[in-house]
């Protein structure tokens, strides 16, 4: 897809006018839509372990049971979820890549279920499911001690350990939270399947942020980094506002390079749905603020960053403890460009 060249227009007092970006049409959005040029102003980078780690995956999910037959390890192939920890954890080493190829694996076999009928309509059984996963992230270590029947479960059981491994009390409480909400998120969207609901642009990005797992894969940053953020840097007004922008960047370009798979299947979880139904726009206006609406977290993002410094010399952090939090500013900057890379190259968005 062939953008326009943007040409500047000098104003009277001097400052520079951009004329409109002119968009592709419907038809090139239908034919290329994985290609949608979102322009986010970070560099693109990858780790060199893609192989190793494709084939420790690949041995993964067929050991733990979640793979198996040669169509399913097509499929497996093809959605190269190893791509997906070798473009968003660029600097982890070889471990880190392996549980985060194996977490997002695991995600991709089981993250249709809240859409498929016979799962969403059997009295229970998402509810059941989701409990079971919970239960694996209990304080308890009852539930780490069952063998469960159930492939998903062990799979998840075997991820939450290695999660685990290294990391501070404090950690694990922060991310347990997370994976416990995670999860309730995808009961909530079972809900919605079931009942047929509806929702508008603010309810569903609410619970996107939610399903999208965009705290996990900040969480991830940190394990396979091998550091960790205080709570009180975490939650401080710049960063949780360039964690809010990292989120919504995050799942709003993979809501427009889903779109197509997701439309097939009957899925209204996707913005551009969203936005055309409660908006009553067109597809190509629905792209077109779906994509300024990325700039603007974009530049909220890298408005936030230019302000950390200030922020921790007003709070005279020590310049040895910073680096933790810049660290992880630049793994949120990482985990945008990661998506939209992944979601170009990776089979698991075709039809």
């Amino acid at each position: 897809m062939k953008s326009e060249a943007i040409t500047p227009v000098s104003r009277l007092d001097g400052s520079v006018e951009f004329s409109a970006v002119t968009l592709p049409g419907p038809r090139a959005f239908q034919e290329e839509l994985r290609f949608w040029p979102f322009d986010l102003p970070f560099p693109y980078r990858i780790s060199h372990e893609g192989d190793r780690v494709a084939a420790h995956n690949r041995e993964w999910v067929q050991r733990v049971g979640l793979v198996s037959g040669e169509a399913a390890l097509r499929r497996h192939d093809r959605y190269g979820m190893s791509l997906f920890a070798c473009l968003n954890y660029p600097d982890a080493p070889r471990e880190g890549l392996e549980l985060v190829s194996d977490w997002v694996s695991w995600w991709a076999i089981w993250s249709d279920l809240p859409d498929d009928p016979a799962f969403v309509q059997e009295p229970g059984r998402a509810e059941r499911f989701f409990a079971s996963l919970t239960a694996v992230a209990s304080p308890s270590p009852q539930p780490l001690a069952s063998v469960s029947t159930d492939p998903h479960i062990n799979a998840f059981t075997d991820i939450w350990r290695r999660w685990c491994e290294g990391m501070s009390p404090q950690f694990i409480r922060r991310t347990r939270k997370n994976w416990v909400d995670w999860f309730a998120s995808y009961r909530t969207r079972s809900e919605h399947r079931r009942e047929s609901r509806t929702l508008d642009v603010e309810e569903y990005l609410t619970l996107r942020d939610v399903t999208g797992g965009g705290l996990l894969e900040m969480d991830a940053a940190e394990r396979v980094g091998g550091y960790e953020v205080q709570p009180e840097f975490l939650e401080s007004p710049p960063l949780e506002a360039m964690r809010h922008s990292a989120t919504r960047v995050i799942n709003i370009t993979q809501d427009v390079q889903s779109l197509a798979k997701e439309e097939a299947a009957g899925d209204q979880h996707n913005l551009v749905i969203v936005l055309e139904r409660q908006q009553n726009l067109t597809r190509e206006k629905a792209l077109r603020q779906i994509h300024e609406r990325i700039r603007g977290y974009t530049d909220s993002f890298l408005r936030n960053e230019a302000e950390m410094p200030q922020f921790l010399d007003m709070l005279m952090v020590p310049v040895e403890e910073r680096t933790s939090i810049y660290r992880y500013v630049a793994d949120l900057r990482q985990l945008m460009r990661g998506c939209v890379d992944f979601c170009s190259a990776s089979g698991r968005y075709d039809l």
